[in-house]
C-alpha cells in the first residue's frame, strides 16, 4: 500500500475509487478496510490512467462533484479500459446537483447515487463485492 493508502499494481478485486475529497475518501477507506477490500485511488488523469493501465477494477467508485478532473471523462476511460470486463461503475454526488447525477447515469454509471445514500449503502455495496469474490472460482494462472 502507498503513503497515501492507495494500492498500486494489479490488485485482484480492488475497487478503483475516482475522489479528490479527503475528508469524504476517509469514510470510504474505513468502510474499505473494515470489509478487506483493496482500494486503488486516483484523484488525477495521470493516476486514473495508471491504474487502468495496470488493469480493469472489479469496481469503480466515482465521485461525480470531483474538482481535479472531469467525472463524467474518467466514467468513459473505465468503461473503455474496462472492454467486456464485468465492472460494477457506482458514481454519487449531492442530492441537489441534478445536473451530475444525470450526466453519470448518461455516461455509462449503473448505479448513481446522492452522497447520503452512498455513505449509507457502501457497506452492502462493497459486502456483496467481498461475497462475491468469496464465491467465484479462483482464477486460472
Amino acid at each position: 500500500m502507498s503513503s497515501d493508502g492507495s494500492v498500486s499494481g494489479v490488485v485482484p478485486g480492488a475497487v478503483l475509487v475516482v475522489i479528490s475529497d479527503l475528508l469524504f475518501r476517509s469514510r470510504i477507506d474505513d468502510v474499505a478496510r473494515r470489509l478487506g477490500v483493496p482500494l486503488r485511488v486516483a484523484k488525477s488523469v495521470t493516476q486514473l490512467e495508471r491504474h487502468l493501465a495496470a488493469g480493469a477494477p472489479i469496481m469503480a467508485i466515482v465521485d461525480l462533484e470531483i474538482d481535479t478532473m472531469d467525472p463524467v471523462e474518467s466514467i468513459t476511460r473505465i468503461r473503455n479500459a474496462a472492454g467486456g470486463a464485468d465492472t460494477r461503475l457506482i458514481a454519487f454526488a449531492g442530492h441537489t446537483n441534478l445536473d451530475a447525477i444525470r450526466a453519470g447515469r448518461a455516461a455509462g454509471a449503473g448505479v448513481v447515487l446522492a452522497r447520503s445514500a452512498f455513505v449509507t449503502q457502501l457497506p452492502a455495496l462493497l459486502g456483496r463485492l467481498t461475497e462475491a469474490q468469496r464465491s467465484a472460482p479462483p482464477a486460472a494462472s
